[in-house]
């Protein structure tokens, strides 16, 4: 996915540093601040996400996705795991699922990025958020058979729908840091 910046990283470095010394609480509190000033952006590019239309044949990964996603149960045998992994084994569905906000307080790195966690996705399927993403799309192998490919295309979804919201996120960091940077310097 391609990277969207939001100036004012320096500033938040520069709180990160005064906040190694101030007491945890505070850390957390401007986490909680950017996070729920970042929720509205996550929760509308899960919905953008989700509102690609389906195109062409159905069901190609699901099975590769319900899989996956019993991996992670204690009882994948159980009849209560295979539903609930199923329903939650679509192709856009398990995007949207893997959508969160990554949010970094210290060090050089400091920032927030909305990120698809590959590591929620299965193996062979963690690129495809990217061309989904993308309006040349994907070929894939015909439900497996690799003498019939199929072209499957994709439409921007992930940068258009956070570029929407990079304004307000922004102000909410700042106004976060000021409120905290105030309280840490009385």
């Amino acid at each position: 996915m391609a990277r969207i910046e939001v100036r004012g990283a320096e500033q938040m470095a520069e709180l990160a540093k005064r906040l190694k010394g101030a007491d945890a609480k505070v850390r957390r509190r401007l986490s909680k601040s950017i996070r729920d000033g970042v929720r509205p952006a996550v929760a509308d590019t899960k919905r953008a996400v989700l509102a690609i239309p389906v195109t062409g044949a159905r069901g190609g990964g699901g099975k590769a996705r319900t899989e996956h996603h019993l991996t992670r149960v204690k009882d994948p045998e159980s009849e209560r795991a295979r539903k609930r992994a199923a329903a939650r084994s679509g192709l856009r569905r398990s995007i949207a699922a893997a959508i969160k906000a990554d949010i970094q307080t210290g060090g050089r790195k400091a920032g927030v990025r909305i990120v698809v966690d590959a590591n929620k996705l299965p193996q062979d399927q963690r690129t495809l958020p990217r061309h989904l993403n993308s309006k040349r799309g994907w070929r894939h192998p015909l439900f497996g058979d690799r003498d019939r490919w199929y072209a499957q295309s994709g439409k921007p979804w992930f940068e258009v729908t956070i570029r929407k919201h990079v304004r307000k996120i922004r102000r909410t960091i700042l106004k976060a840091m000021d409120e905290l940077a105030k309280e840490i310097e009385s």
